[in-house]
């Protein structure tokens, strides 16, 4: 199969049992359930031609569940799920995330704008609100844009997370800064 090709996150309220109805209705065939990956649960899914593979991740460290797509059909399976699955755009997330009063909220809001925006969407629009959840005064939710940069490495992203290595008064936010930077600077 060809590299992730297309990433779509699903919203809270839509459950894995609907995903189960929504790939029966599709005939996709499941070839993995819930198989354990770095903290995260992944069922695989095939299309009937057998050259487009459907993931959907259980991504438990973050508390969001997305699909990924892979393979020569992904455009068409793409379509689908977003005809029948409740998926967060990238402007409602982040609308949702500037009005946002709760820890949890604040933080799936984040991981949700990160995992569905494209690259032109973390130049424009996730690197400005991303700067302004820099200044929250809870330490969870500053660290979490270091998170979300791990699955969003723009380098705007990666700029905000300097910041956070360089200024932020919580050790371990600085800490954790300096880790995802590290890994992102061994990639290249």
């Amino acid at each position: 199969m060809a590299d992730l090709s297309e990433r779509l996150v699903i919203k809270p309220g839509f459950t894995s049992d609907d995903v189960d109805f929504v790939s029966m209705q599709w005939g996709w065939i499941l070839q993995r359930h819930r198989i354990p990956e770095g903290g995260a649960y992944v069922d695989t899914w095939v299309t009937l031609d057998r050259k487009t593979e459907i993931h959907q991740v259980d991504d438990q460290p973050i508390g969001t569940r997305y699909f990924t797509l892979r393979g020569p059909g992904t455009a068409e399976v793409a379509r689908h799920i977003r005809q029948d699955c409740d998926l967060w755009l990238i402007d409602e997330a982040l609308d949702a995330l500037r009005t946002a009063d709760t820890r949890d909220e604040k933080l799936r809001l984040v991981y949700a704008a990160a995992l569905s925006a494209s690259e032109q969407d973390a130049e424009e629009r996730v690197v400005p609100e991303f700067r302004n959840v820099m200044r929250d005064p809870d330490a969870g939710v500053r660290q979490s844009v270091v998170i979300a940069t791990g699955y969003l490495p723009h380098p705007g992203l990666v700029e905000l997370v300097r910041e956070l290595r360089d200024r932020d008064p919580v050790e371990h936010v600085r800490r954790n800064a300096a880790i995802l930077l590290d890994g992102l600077s061994e990639g290249n």
